[in-house]
């Protein structure tokens, strides 16, 4: 798997765009069409990411490597992990009213009680007063905890797949590679030919304009040589 574009189109680097656009749309999402709009999403961005890599010149060969990895290995991982954290956000991540104000003063009062209980205890070797306000702060942002941890892992999920998708491409470069399949490697896509043909085409074709313009001006100026004697 050679990529010939530019390091713009390597697997990390595709897969970390792709990601980026699920995530930007991933709220948005039906529950019941959460996987066929994950997907689209992905075709769609990568569709976008194509039109440019043939530009570049890529070869085809990498490029279906390429959206293999995307759509065969790497969103059916995503898929399954941003379903688990969409729910747990609209259910408020498990969390008494949602974290609601409400619901952090009853969890800093509990923090307080508690912290406060486990100082009176003789048998616990805790002699500082400021442990219960410790517990009452941490009651406070109860609810930020659960969702950063969350949120969190979710990061974690994301980056492992950027990073399997890198370590795989370095792994596969060269590889196992037949020679057969190095060259296929560095031949510019179908649309990058057709594009590089057609500039052929019209440099030949300007240059043919050209060469008749001369040809014209260099008749005009016979002809008038020709009356002037």
């Amino acid at each position: 798997m050679l990529n010939i574009a530019g390091a713009e189109y390597d697997f990390a680097q595709v897969v970390f765009v792709i990601l980026e656009e699920c995530e930007h749309r991933r709220r948005g999402w039906d529950d019941e069409l959460f996987e066929a709009q994950a997907m689209a999403t992905a075709r769609e961005k990568l569709a976008r990411v194509k039109a440019t890599y043939d530009e570049f010149g890529g070869s085809a060969s990498y490029w279906e490597a390429l959206q293999k990895e995307v759509l065969d290995v790497v969103m059916p991982q995503y898929i399954d992990e941003a379903r688990l954290l969409t729910e747990h956000e609209k259910g408020g991540f498990g969390v008494w009213r949602g974290g609601d104000p409400a619901a952090r003063g009853v969890f800093a009062l509990v923090g307080l009680i508690i912290g406060s209980i486990i100082i009176s205890m003789p048998w616990i070797p805790i002699m500082e007063d400021m442990f219960a306000f410790a517990l009452t702060g941490a009651g406070l942002v109860y609810p930020d905890i659960v969702r950063y941890t969350f949120e969190r892992r979710h990061a974690k999920t994301l980056n492992r797949l950027v990073a399997e998708s890198a370590a795989y491409q370095e792994n596969a470069r060269l590889h196992y590679m037949t020679l057969n399949e190095i060259q296929r490697s560095l031949v510019p896509g179908e649309s990058h030919s057709a594009v590089a043909a057609g500039a052929i085409i019209d440099v030949r074709v300007e240059e043919k304009r050209e060469e008749r313009r001369l040809k014209a001006e260099s008749g005009r100026h016979k002809a008038r040589g020709k009356r002037q004697r």
